[in-house]
This record gives structure tokens, C-alpha cells and sequence, in this order.
């Protein structure tokens, strides 16, 4: 922890480590800029709604989820815990051209009504001319559960922000949340913009295509650049003697990620499930009249039982969404 560091506004010493871009004050809630190529005044805030209505949210979850509901009088809440984490987001130019080859049936029928296919290769160009939209976590670490899941459901509601500057002292006070370090600056986070929006570009024709033999794409400097800082909570519960956590999207309180106890159907399901799996596998290895067949049996069912037996042993289940 560094020190020396203080409020412009307040004169009261900041928290302010290695890492730090901008530290808000403790006190008043001044975004204080400490390091990096960042304007305060490109900060924006989405207010959130208050603790009490995000415990309130937490209960009528559980009222509508099959699952919790059942387990409701067992359920306790240990905290709530809120935060401002940090995103920085832009608008990329996307341009450029894309051959690639995909694999095609092609079927013809002669005059008896005898239909044969085959496997013919057709090759495409496209132009890609577009601006994207993007939104992505200012933060190095590994991401926590939700961090992801706030960005999508951001993309969906699209809420209001305002300047952090414009926050007058009265409504910081009403939720006063602790605000996480931003730790890439405006370069940096250009860079990674770009690299994203030709990610983004590169996966879409993998996904239809069976082989790319052109990808020239080039992007130019992002614009509308800003800091956005989103409320995310999350509830930590307690059930038996495990705990589990749900996260809220702050604006709306919309539950945007969970960890979920799982109940004994649940847990039966899984099973079923890795026990299917297991005979998958048991008769691939048997089936010796088509080596494929047989690799690709045992391949499914080892997944299959891998997938399910891991669930089981968890003894949770991860919910996303609504």
C-alpha cells in the first residue's frame, strides 16, 4: 500500500496500491486520479439501488426457482456485499475482407427418382464493414463469478449512466459502494479493443466456415472511450453447511449468476446422467466392427460421464441468467 497520496477534494489520505488509476475517496467519494493515461471526467457511473432491495430480489428468486424453493426455511443469508467494477467501453471500426471454404452437400436426383450427395467445397469472400460495440473488464485478475455475465446482460438492458463528477455528495451517500481498481489505463485499453473486435470477427467465420484461406481485417481507433463503472452485488447464503453465492446486476437487480445447492433430484439427474454416459463408453470399446464408431462412442460417453460425475462430486451447480 502506497501512501502520501490524499483527496483533492477533502484533504483525507487515500488507499492507493501499485495498480491504482483512480481512487475514490473513503470520505466523500471524489474519483482522485492517481496514474495512467485517464481523464476523470471520462468516468460514468450507472447508479445502483440499494442493499435491502437486492436481499429482496435474493427471496423472490428463490420464491421462482423450482429448486430453491423447495429448500427455502433451510436457506439463511450471511452478507451482502456491493461494488462498482470497473469497464471500459468503446466503439470499434471493423473492416476488411474474408475468403474462406466451406463443405456443402450438393444432392441430384436423375429421372428414375434416385437421389445421390456428395461433398462438394465452395469458396466465399466477404466484406466486413462494421462498427461494434464493446465492453470489457478493466481489471488483469482472474475473473470472479459474474464478472462476465454483468457485461451481457449490460448489452441487454443498456442502462443510463451518468458522469462520476456529476454525482453530487448526496447521492454517492444513498450507496456508497467500494469502488475496485482500475488497473488498464485508456491505451491499454484501446489496444485490447481492437484485438477483441478482430477476435470477434475471426471466430464468427470460423464458426461457418471449414477453412479460412483470406483474413484481412484492420480496425481503426476506437472512439467514444469511457470508464464505466457497473454495480454488481453479490449475496453469499448459507445451506446446510456450505455457502453459496448469488450475483445481482445493481441497476435493476436482475440475478445474473449463481451458485446453487443441488437437491436430491438434481443430484439424481446427474447421476443418470454419468451412469448413460459410462454405458456409452462400456459399448464403444466393445463394438469392434467400426473402429470410428467405437472411438466415437467411447469419446461421447467418457465426456458425457466426465460431465455429469463432476457435478455430482461438486455438490453445486452454477445458474446464469435470469
Amino acid at each position: 500500500m502506497e501512501a502520501g497520496f490524499r483527496c483533492e477534494r477533502c484533504g483525507a489520505p487515500l488507499e492507493v496500491s501499485p495498480e491504482t488509476i483512480v481512487a475514490i475517496c473513503p470520505y466523500c467519494g471524489f474519483p482522485n486520479h492517481i496514474s495512467g493515461n485517464l481523464k476523470t471526467e471520462g468516468i460514468f457511473i450507472v447508479p445502483s439501488i440499494n442493499k435491502n432491495a437486492i436481499a429482496k430480489a435474493f427471496w423472490e428468486h428463490v420464491e421462482n426457482d423450482f429448486d430453491l424453493r423447495r429448500i427455502k426455511d433451510d436457506l439463511q443469508i450471511v452478507e451482502v456485499e456491493g461494488h462498482y467494477a470497473p469497464y471500459w467501453s468503446g466503439i470499434v471500426h471493423v473492416y476488411g475482407t474474408v475468403r474462406y471454404m466451406r463443405r456443402e452437400q450438393e444432392c441430384h436426383t436423375d429421372s428414375k427418382g434416385n437421389t445421390r450427395c456428395h461433398t462438394v467445397e465452395r469458396h466465399y469472400t466477404e466484406r466486413v464493414n462494421e462498427n461494434m460495440h464493446l465492453l470489457g473488464s478493466a481489471r488483469r485478475q482472474i475473473k470472479s463469478l459474474g464478472v462476465d455475465d454483468l457485461i451481457k446482460h449490460f448489452s441487454k438492458t443498456k442502462p443510463e449512466g451518468k458522469r462520476l463528477l456529476d454525482l453530487d455528495e448526496d447521492e454517492w451517500s444513498k450507496v456508497k459502494l467500494e469502488i475496485l481498481n482500475t488497473e488498464m489505463d485508456e491505451r491499454h485499453a484501446k489496444l485490447m479493443m481492437r484485438e477483441d473486435a478482430v477476435d470477434i470477427v475471426r471466430n464468427r467465420f470460423l464458426d461457418k466456415s471449414d477453412r479460412i484461406e483470406l483474413f484481412d481485417i484492420h480496425t481503426d481507433e476506437p472512439k467514444d472511450v469511457k470508464l464505466l463503472l457497473l454495480p454488481m452485488w453479490t449475496v453469499y447464503y448459507k445451506y446446510r453447511n456450505s455457502i453459496f453465492q448469488a450475483v445481482f446486476a445493481g441497476w435493476d437487480g436482475k440475478r445474473v449468476a449463481a451458485t446453487e445447492p443441488m437437491n436430491v433430484f438434481r443430484r439424481a439427474e446427474y447421476m443418470t446422467g454419468a451412469g448413460i454416459g459410462v454405458l456409452l463408453g462400456s459399448f464403444g470399446a466393445a463394438f469392434t466392427g467400426n473402429l470410428i464408431g467405437a472411438a466415437i462412442l467411447m469419446a461421447v460417453g467418457g465426456g458425457l460421464g466426465w460431465f455429469f460425475g463432476s457435478r455430482v462430486l461438486e455438490g453445486q451447480r452454477v445458474e446464469r441468467g435470469g
